[in-house]
């Protein structure tokens, strides 16, 4: 009986000890005049102030990448944001738990910014690109 618990716990162990792959699901990029992101219900009151969530038309440029992050089974996990502020230092922020995300389409003759849109693994949170 020792031995058939001792397999079954070796087994249980080895499996969530193998290493995750992380992994880019899906990468776009779209030319956006603004985008948004409205925090979730339970967000911590000081955050808008300390992080940049909001990149109207007078600071779109400092975007660069906005990240969905989910994790193995496909349920969100939050949004990593990626961006550069005047002082010149890139931040890569992790906003925890669901959020809205409105993005506005440049139009035509309007102005507008790169940015780059991807579906990640939470695994892939580790890589500072």
């Amino acid at each position: 009986m020792r031995k058939v618990f001792f397999v079954l716990a070796l087994v249980v162990l080895l499996n969530f000890s193998l290493p995750a792959r992380s992994e880019v699901l899906s990468t776009t990029e779209k030319e956006v005049y603004a985008v948004y992101l409205v925090p979730a219900p339970r967000a911590f009151p000081t955050e808008l102030g300390y992080v940049i969530t909001s990149f109207g038309p007078g600071n779109i440029n400092f975007l660069e990448r906005v990240d969905v992050v989910v994790d193995r089974e496909g349920r969100l996990q939050g949004i990593q944001l990626v961006y550069t502020p005047p002082d010149g230092f890139r931040r890569h922020v992790f906003l925890a738990g669901k959020r809205s995300l409105i993005v506005q389409e440049a139009r035509p003759g309007s102005l507008k910014k790169k940015v780059l849109f991807r579906v990640i693994t939470s695994d892939e949170l580790n890589r500072l690109d």
